[in-house]
């Protein structure tokens, strides 16, 4: 009923449009108008909206399968995210576990909302956090590695809006950990956190000395999981990378690019 009420709708405004109007100006492109002209109208008329109308049903379809492709790459990319922050958060879970179990963190009520903190993470399946929630909680994380020194430098560097910037959960926590697990033991040789200010780049650095026992042990599973965990990210502008350097200084370096 819709398609008869359209051709009916345009069998007089093409006619005008073509016999009439088009004429006064004196562009033609049909000999006059005869009585047998309307039934060649009224087809070429039909025709033409049934192109239109099969153009409109393939983009149509097209664009729906298109759009169902999106949709599941997307949905795939957030269940990967949420696995791969449940394994991290499972594996960070562990490490201060170990940490625990051989005394390295004393127990206080400061260390129980952290534990609580993190039991939250894994429960909420929240796979990214502010930057700023992520830099109180890891400052209270080195507050409790009391076995190791941990130096901040450049936190007044940061601008106020990269704090807002989004970070996957535990991901720079993870960093504190490993660099914790793999620098050498005791005091004396800092695992140095900081900040730097660039023109358009604000980086994140974590540098630890390399335990002589770990060298050939590779970054821990840990990193690999938080690696994965920001490949979405470089969408935001934000990238990832690690290096050694004189070859017994792990580096992490997280650029936040304006």
């Amino acid at each position: 009923m819709p398609g008869v009420v359209l051709i009916v709708m345009l069998y007089p405004i093409v006619k005008w449009y073509y016999y009439s109007f088009l004429t006064v100006h004196g562009v033609v492109f049909y000999f006059p108008w005869t009585d047998g002209d309307a039934q060649k109208l009224f087809i070429k008329i039909v025709r033409g909206l049934a192109f239109v109308l099969l153009f409109l049903s393939l983009d149509t379809v097209l664009w729906q399968k298109r759009e169902k492709i999106m949709k599941i790459d997307e949905l795939q990319l957030a269940v990967k995210d949420i696995a791969d922050h449940a394994l991290l958060s499972g594996h960070f879970l562990f490490k201060l576990y170990q940490f625990a179990a051989k005394k390295k963190i004393v127990f206080d009520l400061k260390v129980l909302d952290f534990f609580q903190y993190v039991i939250n993470k894994i429960a909420a399946h929240n796979p990214r956090v502010g930057l700023i929630e992520e830099w109180e909680y890891l400052k209270q994380l080195m507050d409790m590695c009391t076995h190791r020194t941990i130096e901040i430098k450049g936190e007044e560097l940061v601008p106020g809006h990269i704090w807002n910037r989004s970070v996957p959960a535990l991901s720079l926590m993870t960093w504190i950990e490993n660099a914790v697990s793999y620098s050498p033991i005791g005091k004396t040789i800092p695992i140095v956190i900081e900040w730097i200010r660039e023109k358009d780049t604000t980086i994140f650095m974590v540098r630890n000395r390399i335990a002589s026992e770990n060298k050939n042990k590779g970054t821990g599973k840990g990193l690999e999981l938080v690696n994965r965990l920001f490949e979405p990210l470089k969408e935001d502008r934000v990238n990832l990378a690690y290096r050694i350097e004189e070859e017994k200084y792990f580096v992490v370096e997280l650029k936040f690019m304006n």
